[in-house]
């Protein structure tokens, strides 16, 4: 059994024979905090260690004796769910990992961790930048440089091309097919961003070695892509049309179709389309339909069904993969306050 820091706080008090709420009140905290750690959603306070430590009659490190392969559990389960660390947190996880670097059988694993620990500490900071950029924003709305802040903390498009083309990805994966010709994912990250730079004539061709490669709807669904950038939706239609009768027991077809729609502004047949993918997908189920009803709405205006779309995400969280707490489920609820003021200020207007 793998033993995280929470479990081995849980193991310890339970030896006590002490309760959650006992704890807690012993260090000052929440009940609910001890029930955080102890369910891997959050972790102790670095300041917090000492005082656990006398409390259970151990030392520190005594608290970390989890093995090599729990701690990377611990870290990915940390960057999934918690939507802010810690400096401690992030500089104990860059720690461990890049200490595992020059370890053969985990090096691929720690690399991938530490991509996805710093692009987490950049969502972060993004996050505060355009805080401060909006803020700024209200006291010199004419600055220049306030927009551009605010463009480079939200990712926002960029106008001069010089900037915007996606050519040094494309060359990137233009490389990596060649290196790895069998895997199909790699000609859709291509198609990605060729189709993302109007690239169309080089999209075909890698879309016609996607052919080559892949029995999926994929293939099809880029063709008609292709199709649809040219100018041809109705040769787009054709082909999607037909894609949909051959994949009609597939999801991701139905995903793909809903995708295309909104990004056509087609919003009521991307919603038609959303639904039946989510009816055809396999337990447990995405929230991606709600995800996109709700934002389709809040375009319309509609901030009741916005909120409604965001409620029954929540409720497919807990009752499909069981999440109640964690980063995906604040998003939501942040998401829903303020729908609600949006709302009351255009009933105040």
């Amino acid at each position: 059994m793998k033993t995280t820091l929470g479990t081995k706080i849980k193991q310890l008090r339970l030896q006590k024979g002490v309760t959650q709420d006992a704890l807690a009140k012993a260090l000052h905290i929440a009940c609910q905090t001890v029930s955080k750690w102890e369910n891997d959603i959050s972790m102790p306070d670095i300041q917090l260690l000492p005082l656990i430590a006398v409390y259970f009659g151990c030392r520190i490190d005594d608290l970390f004796d989890f093995s090599e392969q729990a701690q990377f559990d611990r870290i990915a389960h940390m960057l999934e769910r918690q939507e802010t660390l810690t400096g401690e947190e992030y500089r104990q996880a860059e720690l461990f990992l890049k200490g595992k670097l020059e370890e053969e059988s985990v090096r691929s694993d720690a690399l991938r961790l530490l991509a996805e620990l710093f692009n987490h500490r950049a969502d972060a900071w993004r996050k505060t930048a355009e805080f401060y950029a909006r803020e700024a924003l209200k006291r010199e709305p004419e600055l220049k440089q306030n927009h551009n802040n605010l463009r480079r903390a939200q990712e926002g498009t960029v106008p001069d091309w010089n900037f915007a083309n996606h050519s040094r990805r494309i060359a990137y994966y233009q490389q990596f097919v060649c290196d790895h010709p069998t895997y199909a994912g790699g000609y859709l990250w291509l198609l990605d961003e060729l189709l993302a730079d109007g690239r169309l004539d080089e999209a075909q061709t890698v879309c016609d070695a996607l052919q080559q490669q892949d029995n999926s709807c994929r293939a099809a669904f880029y063709q008609g892509r292709i199709c649809w950038q040219r100018g041809d939706q109705e040769a787009a239609q054709t082909i999607w049309n037909r894609m949909l009768a051959e994949h009609s027991e597939d999801w991701l077809a139905f995903a793909c179709m809903a995708d295309a729609m909104a990004a056509a502004c087609h919003y009521d047949e991307a919603l038609r389309y959303a639904r039946k993918a989510q009816q055809l997908q396999p337990a447990p189920k995405y929230t991606d339909s709600q995800e996109m009803a709700a934002q389709i709405h809040e375009i319309r205006g509609d901030y009741k069904q916005a909120i409604e779309n965001r409620q029954e995400q929540l409720a497919l969280l807990e009752q499909e993969w069981g999440l109640t707490e964690g980063r995906d489920v604040d998003f939501i609820i942040r998401e829903i306050d303020r729908l609600r003021r949006a709302q009351e200020e255009r009933l105040r207007a």
